[in-house]
């Protein structure tokens, strides 16, 4: 497992998947302890104790795992973010993100069959692509909606 930064396609490295898996254990120890700490006992009020311990152990194997997927969730976030910087940097259009630039009624955009974006020709996702121009209403009708990078 790599780190994207690195060329792999995993958010995680080998030695997090070592330290997931040693606290899991952990957690899966203090479980199994409490559990047979607890069936030797008949009464509940004897059993408090054990139960306690079983949902520390518990506790300990869910944070481990929340651990684990909140820094693989970072990791995607910002190869995503760098991913789209790269993008962005692409687009020949120097408007503010988020503001749409004008497109005239008759000016075709391009898509092609099962897409749910349409974009306009020099977008550089569509770019060289060969997708046939279609105005604007043909693709709503479609039901495809305008492309978040080049914002037709």
């Amino acid at each position: 497992m790599n780190q994207p930064g690195r060329g792999g396609r995993a958010p995680w490295d080998r030695g997090d998947l070592v330290r997931v898996i040693a606290i899991v254990a952990i957690g899966a120890v203090v479980c199994a302890v409490a559990w047979t700490g607890a069936s030797g006992h008949a009464e509940l009020k004897d059993q408090k104790g054990w139960v306690a311990v079983g949902v520390a152990g518990f506790l300990v194997a869910v944070a481990g795992q929340s651990r684990w997927l909140r820094q693989g969730r970072r990791a995607v976030a910002a190869h995503a973010a760098r991913v789209m910087g790269d993008v962005a940097a692409l687009t020949p259009d120097s408007s503010p993100r988020g503001t749409p630039r004008a497109v005239s009624p008759e000016q075709h955009l391009v898509a092609t069959d099962g897409m749910r974006h349409f974009h306009r020709p020099d977008c550089p996702i569509a770019a060289g692509r060969g997708w046939a121009p279609l105005p604007r209403r043909a693709h709503e009708a479609a039901g495809r909606t305008p492309c978040g990078i080049c914002r037709p």
